[in-house]
């Protein structure tokens, strides 16, 4: 009886193996306590010929030096202290062939750094300020490096931005804005992630170039308390940024 039993129990333990290979051949399981493969998925349903818009926000850190000051009739300019860009984005673009994009990017830029005087004739607090505003308009190609949820791209834009410089000390002479329309560009490296199938999240990192010339603020002359302001020549940045597309 032992035996019989002994027998059946062996058998039922070789079909039920044999039922869990099978099963877990066509589920494709590699085990017990293995994983599971799934079939694969993407959310990407980008098509050959696409319209879509970006709306990001950004920063440009200056690499090299956006406004100088001069505080001594020796006019030993130094840069004023480091500031940041705080920036809108906008960017409406179109598809070639899913992997080229042609976009064309619309921002607003501004910058602000002050600097406390070194003296002042009356030695209380005065300031001497500099501002930019600037209203860049880019038009750009980008590649797109694949077609997954995941998609790095390459970026190159080239285009023109209206900026406004001023510069101003406390109790002297203000002088009139200076209005410039001048080249700008940048060469970009970037992301694109697929959190629906028709919208994800941009980010980005570029190198941003503004041809601007070089113009001196004279307030009056540099006694103490009138220090001069170098607007400076050719400004060179770091641009990041991020924000969501849309594919329609």
């Amino acid at each position: 009886m032992k035996s019989h039993h002994l027998s059946l129990i062996c058998l039922l333990v070789l079909c039920f193996g044999f039922e869990f290979q099978a099963y877990a051949a066509k589920k494709d399981f590699t085990g017990i306590f293995g994983s599971y493969r799934r079939e694969k998925f993407t959310e990407n349903e980008g098509n050959k010929t696409d319209f879509g818009i970006d709306l990001m926000l950004s920063t440009l850190l200056p690499v090299t030096s956006v406004a100088k000051s001069a505080e001594t009739v020796a006019l030993n300019f130094n840069s004023l202290n480091y500031a940041t860009f705080f920036n809108i984005e906008a960017s409406f673009w179109f598809s070639l062939g899913y992997n080229w994009v042609v976009y064309a990017n619309i921002g607003k830029y501004s910058y602000e750094t002050r600097k406390l005087n070194a003296s002042s004739p009356l030695d209380t607090p005065i300031f001497h300020k500099f501002e930019l505003d600037a209203v860049p308009a880019i038009l750009g190609l980008r590649y797109r490096l694949s077609n997954e949820d995941l998609v790095p791209y390459v970026s190159l834009g080239v285009g023109a931005a209206y900026v406004k410089r001023s510069g101003s000390t406390e109790g002297a002479y203000t002088a009139p804005d200076d209005f410039q329309t001048v080249g700008c560009g940048y060469g970009a490296v970037g992301l694109e992630f697929f959190f629906a199938p028709k919208a994800g999240l941009r980010v980005e990192t570029s190198a941003y170039y503004m041809n601007l010339p070089q113009k001196t603020y004279d307030p009056g002359g540099t006694i103490a308390g009138r220090p001069q302001l170098q607007y400076q020549a050719n400004v060179w940045s770091m641009r990041y940024a991020s924000g969501l597309f849309f594919i329609f």
